[in-house]
């Protein structure tokens, strides 16, 4: 078996490392009550967090940034969110909602603390270093202010880099020739995900994901009794592999001490995060140089 390049198993290790942070937006019942006050509930607290940032964006482009979301989900919770109120009070509600959920799960002493601002300023400079040629979600991100605040300052750059990840990640899934569903059965099939947790979450119905399980047996990528195949296993392989490569700009410019100085922070604080919200979170350790 090949081994990895270091910034590749780098890559994948901050991205483990910084994520759940950024997910308290996602999770966090703090987070979503805040949202309430919008008359948003949980999914279309969703769609808002990560769509407002694009500002009074259309249903179609909602669509194509999420792309493997069933389109009704995505329709009823774009009119959702147009009527709680415009881009910019979602985005200050958004700011209000990540504060609370902070609060509440890590405690004013580590949100005050000289680790929280160190963990801050590392994390904006790597944001700053991306560049946003086919990154919607990233470019938008990348665009707001940061915050004074340095627990919510790392929150908006690690917002920035996860979502910036996320646009190289869509990248690569669509240049692996997969449409919305497949992408789905693939990451079941792969150990990812479970079919009861993410079909309901992306929407799809059951024609639709056993005509996609279908679509991958027909092309041999998909076993009988619904496993990856040797080419099902390299292409799920090869997806993960571009996503890496795509996601290196900003721990190059870092470099690899302050990159792993920033994983040592922030690690402790994610693993908080995913033992109240994040079942089965199993975090690539930053690799050895």
């Amino acid at each position: 078996m090949t081994t990895r390049p270091f910034d590749l198993r780098a890559a994948r290790a901050m991205r483990d490392g910084l994520d759940p942070y950024y997910a308290v937006l996602v999770f966090s019942p703090a987070a979503v009550g805040v949202f309430g006050s919008l008359g948003l509930d949980a999914w279309s607290a969703y769609f808002a967090g990560r769509s407002a940032p694009l500002g009074a964006a259309s249903e179609g482009l909602v669509e194509a940034v999420f792309f493997h979301f069933d389109p009704d989900m995505i329709a009823t919770n774009t009119a959702k969110v147009r009527a709680a109120g415009v881009p910019e009070e979602i985005l200050t509600v958004r700011l209000e909602a990540a504060d609370a959920a902070l609060r509440d799960i890590l405690g004013a002493e580590v949100l005050g603390s000289a680790e929280m601002a160190e963990a801050a300023e590392l994390a904006a400079e790597a944001a700053a270093a991306c560049t946003f040629a086919g990154r919607p979600l990233g470019a938008a991100n990348a665009a707001l202010p940061l915050p004074e605040a340095p627990h919510l300052k790392l929150w908006q750059a690690v917002t920035t880099l996860r979502e910036w990840r996320g646009d190289g990640h869509n990248t690569a899934l669509l240049a692996s020739g997969l449409d919305a569903v497949e992408v789905l059965v693939n990451a079941v099939a792969a150990g990812h995900e479970r079919r009861a947790s993410i079909q309901p979450r992306r929407g799809w119905s059951d024609e639709a994901w056993e005509a996609a399980e279908q679509r991958l047996h027909d092309r041999h990528l998909l076993t009988e009794d619904g496993g990856l195949t040797l080419r099902g296993r390299e292409l799920r392989e090869e997806i993960e592999d571009l996503t890496d490569r795509l996601s290196l700009a900003p721990w190059r410019a870092l470099g690899e001490e302050r990159t792993r100085r920033l994983h040592t922070l922030v690690q402790p604080w994610s693993t908080v995060i995913a033992e109240r919200f994040l079942r089965g979170y199993h975090p690539e350790p930053y690799p050895a140089a």
